[in-house]
């Protein structure tokens, strides 16, 4: 039973895709179309992306095999650190410096939209923005553009950036990796420098320490130099202090000449140069020079001859600074020699003095003062070999990250996806058009088929008539059933009855096995709104009965708005709300009371709108009695009842009705009323009685009635 029942549901989920699939070609054809109008107007964007491998151990160039090792949890943290360093502004201001970003028009200063359209129609739009907020607009577009991630738990560090155009894309995020990197590497310099700059006092201090320790070593040698020797007996330490003075006369004089020839050559004194260095090189230069000068003199001007002569000139000046530099180089690395051999005597005068029988107090004094000279002297070296470290670092200064994968021109745009925004359209599309096809199935718009309408009111669908178009001659469509009875209209109120009498002769057998008489059936014709069609079907229904030979009565029940007589080509002078409201004798006028002539089936027509309320008519002692006495006068009595949404005078009849046809005006009604009428009348009907919707002007379809056209047509042959 279930499986029957899935299957039942899977075949009436296909039958509404089937009736609603225009609506969800419709909507496939918008969704993609969108997407395809999005995919064709949007600019594509272009990512490129650089990998940057940080370094985290801390290594000395001076000293390769120092090497500071560093925990996973410092490690992982200036990777970190790093990648906030990639996205701070000042590296992205060093970008938009060194590639003129301000003046790009993707990444400049845009005017919106809205300024754009005020502009088109005339207005003026505000001055524009200071420099410090367009720049800031710059930033914040290109660091819109950039995204910084690290590649898993690894060291890597991946820079990407967006842009309309694939080459600047590569070369905006290999020039922010660059810049990241001259900043590490001016960053490291930065900390050297300044770690010199704070030894540089350090070393003022104790260059100045140490002069005066050893100044304060010579002066006590030389105040006590007498009496060193007469204690000691050692002439050795007066031998020694005459050579430094030997020495430092002879480094005076080289200091001098030195001076001297520097100046000279400052001032581009060729003479006073030679002569003060002595060099036979330089004087040979300078008498080159002289000759060449003189030959200058006489020499025509602008002649080739004056041209090679200060070209000469010109090179013998050059030989002559080169000399001189060599020869001032040399005295100064005399001078520095001098000061050496000054150095070895002085620190030798000590260690004799202390070899000698000299006094307690004086030795003590001695060494005190040879070893504050001794630590000064260390403490200078020290500090002067780590600023020669430091200066040395400062200008071999290598980054901690490199560059381990530059970015390359991307060849496809990473924006818009078109594969997946047409997948994810279409995936849209499928959706909201089978959403939008359930909806307007159950919830919105009017019925469009038999199925449709059976799943909606959950009840039997007894039939569909087609739409038709009356006749020039015909005063109704219901005509059509004895003028033409075998059009498509007048087959389709013949199933219709088929429906209802199938029904009957269920409700018949009941009945006759209970041992009750069957009188007559009473069946119901209504609407959920006006202009359905229900008194057109009400008529035609009651001419098939009649003319299928069995008595019939139709009663033109809609008091509100009474139509049967019209569509009969008739004027009654009184009308059944006139007989309602005075039965008098109990028996009906001739006048509302008449026979048609197509059929001869007996009617009670309507004349004019009821003045009393038609509720209260309608639910009267003399309409219950006309309906009993209906039934044992004819086989079917045929109620034309007003529709229910508007009033409620076919619930207060429903309970006479054997059977109820509900007529559904094709693709007209909402289906809110539709189900709102449904349910109204459902609950005024007896238990047993029969409930059928009605289909009521269904556009024809060939192949709904190209069978039907075969037997219609007593010509047409089988092909």
């Amino acid at each position: 039973m279930d499986s029957s029942h899935n299957e039942l549901d899977l075949k009436a989920i296909v039958a509404l895709l089937r009736r609603q699939m225009r609506l969800i070609v419709l909507t496939i054809a918008v969704f993609v179309g969108a997407a395809l109008i999005y995919l064709f107007s949007v600019t594509p964007v272009f990512t490129a992306s650089t990998l940057i491998l940080v370094d985290p151990a801390q290594r000395n160039l001076l000293d390769p095999s120092e090497q500071l090792a560093s925990p996973a949890s410092a490690a992982n943290a200036r990777v970190d650190s790093e990648v906030e360093i990639l996205r701070s502004d000042a590296v992205a201001l060093g970008v938009l410096d060194d590639h003129g970003l301000v003046r790009d028009p993707e990444f400049g200063p845009q005017i919106s939209l809205m300024d754009r359209v005020l502009r088109a129609i005339g207005f003026e739009i505000e001055a524009v923005a200071s420099g410090e907020v367009l720049v800031q607009g710059v930033l914040q577009r290109f660091r819109n553009a950039v995204s910084v991630r690290r590649v898993g738990l690894t060291y890597i560090i991946s820079v990407s950036v967006d842009s309309e155009d694939p080459d600047r894309a590569a070369g905006l995020a290999n020039a922010l990796a660059e810049t990241y990197i001259a900043a590490q590497v001016d960053a490291k310099v930065a900390v050297s420098l300044r770690a010199r700059d704070a030894l540089l006092g350090q070393s003022d201090a104790a260059r100045q320490a140490l002069a005066d320790s050893e100044d304060a070593l010579d002066a006590f040698v030389d105040l006590n130099l007498a009496e060193i020797e007469a204690e000691s007996g050692a002439s050795e330490v007066a031998e020694m202090r005459r050579l430094i003075d030997q020495i430092d006369d002879q480094r005076l004089g080289v200091e001098a000449m030195t001076i001297a020839a520097q100046q000279a050559l400052d001032e581009r004194d060729w003479a006073t140069l030679s002569s003060r260095l002595g060099d036979e090189a330089l004087q040979e230069l300078d008498r080159q020079r002289e000759r060449l000068e003189r030959r200058l003199s006489v020499a025509a001007v602008g002649s080739l001859e004056e041209i090679d002569l200060r070209r000469a000139l010109a090179q013998v000046e050059a030989d002559t600074i080169n000399r001189a530099d060599l020869a001032i180089a040399g005295l100064r690395s005399e001078i520095a020699d001098l000061e050496a051999t000054a150095r070895d005597y002085r620190s030798q005068i000590p260690e004799v003095m202390l070899q000698g029988e000299l006094s307690s107090a004086f030795l003590t004094t001695l060494y005190q003062l040879q070893q504050e000279a001794s630590i000064a002297r260390r403490q200078y070296q020290t500090l002067l070999s780590r600023l020669r470290d430091l200066e040395t670092q400062a200008n071999i200064q290598i980054a901690d990250s490199r560059i381990v994968a530059p970015a390359l021109p991307p060849s496809e745009p990473t924006f818009p996806n078109r594969r997946l925004i047409l997948g994810v359209a279409l995936v849209l599309a499928v959706g909201s058009g089978v959403g939008l096809a359930f909806l307007r199935e159950y919830y919105v718009g009017g019925i469009s088929s038999a199925d449709q309408l059976r799943d909606v009111l959950h009840a039997k669908v007894a039939t569909t008539i087609p739409r038709s178009a009356q006749e020039g001659t015909q005063l109704s469509l219901a005509d059509s059933v004895v003028q033409s009875p075998l059009s498509h209209y007048a087959e389709a109120v013949r199933r219709l009855r088929a429906a209802v009498d199938q029904s009957f002769r269920a409700r018949q057998r009941s009945m006759a096995d209970a041992g009750l008489d069957d009188q007559g059936r009473v069946i119901l014709v209504t609407s959920s709104i006006p202009y359905e069609g229900k008194t057109t079907t009400a008529l035609a229904l009651a001419r098939t009965y009649a003319m299928a030979g069995g008595k019939v009565l139709l009663i033109d029940a809609d008091l509100r708005k009474p139509t049967l007589h019209k569509q009969l080509g008739l004027m009654p002078e009184e009308g059944f709300s006139d007989y309602l409201n005075d039965p008098g004798s109990g028996e009906l006028s001739k006048s509302l009371y008449v026979r048609d002539a197509m059929s001869g089936l007996s009617m009670v027509l309507g004349a004019r709108h009821s003045e009393t309320p038609t509720d209260q008519l309608l639910n009267s002692p003399t309409f219950d009695a006309l309906v009993q006495r209906a039934r044992g006068d004819f086989d079917t009595v045929i109620l034309d009842t007003p529709p229910l949404i508007p009033v409620v005078d076919a619930r207060y009849i429903a309970h006479h009705a054997d059977a109820v046809l509900m007529m559904v005006r094709h693709s007209v009604v909402h289906q809110r009323d539709i189900r709102a009428a449904a349910l109204q009348i459902q609950e005024a009907m007896r238990s047993d009685a029969a409930f059928f919707a009605v289909l009521n002007q269904e556009p024809e379809r060939r192949r709904q009635y190209e069978y039907y056209g075969y037997y219609a047509d007593p010509n047409a042959e089988k092909q």
